[in-house]
C-alpha cells in the first residue's frame, strides 16, 4: 500500500510505502519562492550579500555580479536556516511547467522539453515569457517582494499522484505516532538486528549490532552478511530523519570494505540522498559527509512542538 497523509492545519505530508513512512514534508517553508530582494550587506573578499526578502529573514548570496547596498536582486531561495546559518539564495532560479524547465543562466537559454513530453509552443512561449518577467522585475520597487510562490504541496502530491491520498489530524494519527516513537528511539530494531543512531550536535554515529542473530557461517562471512543487510535500513533512516554533515557509521569489523562502500554508494543513490563517501578510517569507522537540507526532522518537529 502507497499512502500520502495529509493535515492541512499543521501543513505536514507523510509518504508511506508498505506501512514504512519514507518522507515528511512541511509545506509552509518557504524553499523555491522567488523574491525581489534587497542588498543589505556585503562581504567583498568572498563575493558575498545578505538579501532581505521580508521584513524578519535575510538570506546568504555568492554571487559573480557586483552589487551595492539597497540594490535589488532576484533570488530563489533554495535551502532553509540550519545551524545557526542563514537560508541560501541563488541568482539561478529555476522555473518549469507542465512540459518545459529552464534556468536564468545562461541569459539568452530557452525552455528545454522536458524528457517524454510533446511540443507545445503555448507553454514554451509561456515559460521564456515568465524568465523575461522576472529578470525585469529588478528595476521596479518596493523591495523586498515575494514574486513567485512555488507550491510545495500541490507539486508533491502531484508527484505522487498514484498514491492514495488522505487528509488527517497529526496529533491523533496512529501513522504519525509511531513515527514519532522510532524518531525517539536510539536503538533500533530490524528483523533480528540492530543498529543505534546518535544524532549529535556536530556529527551523527550509528553502531551496527548483531542482535540476537546467530549462524554457523564462517564468521568473516557472517560479519559482512549483517553489514550489507543492513545498509538499506541505515540509509533509509539517514533520508527519513533528514540527517546532514558528518557521520560515522561503526560496522561490523570485515575484510572486505569494499563491498560495503559499493552497497552504501547504491544505497545513498536510492534514497537520492546528497553525501560524499570517505570510505574506512584507521580505526575501521566507515565516513561521509551529507549535505544538510534544512533542520533535522527531530529538530523541525520540536520547533512545531511535535516532539518534546
Amino acid at each position: 500500500m502507497r499512502n500520502i497523509y495529509i493535515d492541512p492545519k499543521e501543513k505536514i505530508i507523510l509518504r508511506e510505502e508498505d506501512k514504512r513512512v519514507m518522507e515528511v514534508i512541511f509545506y509552509d517553508s518557504l524553499l523555491n519562492n522567488i523574491y525581489r530582494g534587497k542588498i543589505v550587506n556585503k562581504i567583498d573578499s568572498l563575493s558575498s550579500y545578505f538579501v532581505e526578502i521580508s521584513d524578519d529573514e535575510n538570506l546568504f548570496l555568492k554571487s559573480s555580479l557586483s552589487y551595492a547596498i539597497g540594490d535589488n536582486a532576484i533570488v530563489e531561495y533554495v535551502r532553509e536556516p540550519a545551524n545557526g546559518k542563514l537560508g541560501l539564495a541563488s541568482e539561478n532560479f529555476i522555473l518549469e511547467n507542465e512540459s518545459y524547465k529552464l534556468s536564468r543562466y545562461p541569459l539568452k537559454a530557452k525552455a528545454k522539453r522536458k524528457a517524454g513530453k510533446k511540443k507545445d509552443d503555448i507553454l514554451f512561449k509561456e515559460l521564456n515569457d515568465k524568465k523575461a518577467w522576472l529578470i525585469n522585475q529588478e528595476k521596479f520597487y518596493p523591495s523586498p517582494k515575494l514574486l513567485i510562490e512555488n507550491s510545495i504541496k500541490d507539486s508533491y502530491l502531484k508527484k505522487y499522484e498514484s498514491y492514495k491520498l488522505s487528509e488527517i489530524d497529526i496529533r491523533n494519527s496512529l501513522v504519525f505516532t509511531n513515527l514519532i516513537k522510532n524518531l525517539k528511539e536510539s536503538k533500533l530494531a530490524y528483523k533480528d538486528l540492530s543498529i543505534i543512531i546518535d544524532e549529535l550536535e556536530t556529527l551523527t554515529v550509528i553502531d551496527v549490532n548483531t542482535g540476537s542473530r546467530k549462524s554457523k557461517m564462517q564468521k568473516e562471512d557472517f560479519l559482512l552478511g549483517i553489514n550489507l543487510e543492513l545498509i538499506d535500513f541505515i540509509a533509509y533512516n539517514l533520508k527519513l530523519r533528514n540527517i546532514g554533515g558528518m557521520c560515522l557509521i561503526d560496522f561490523l569489523r570485515v575484510n572486505n570494505q569494499e563491498r560495503i562502500i559499493e552497497a552504501m554508494q547504491k544505497a545513498i543513490e536510492k534514497y537520492q540522498i546528497e553525501a560524499e563517501i570517505f570510505g574506512f578510517t584507521r580505526m575501521g569507522l566507515f565516513e561521509l559527509s551529507i549535505k544538510r537540507r534544512g533542520d533535522s526532522l527531530k529538530k523541525a518537529l520540536r520547533k512545531r512542538k511535535l516532539i518534546s
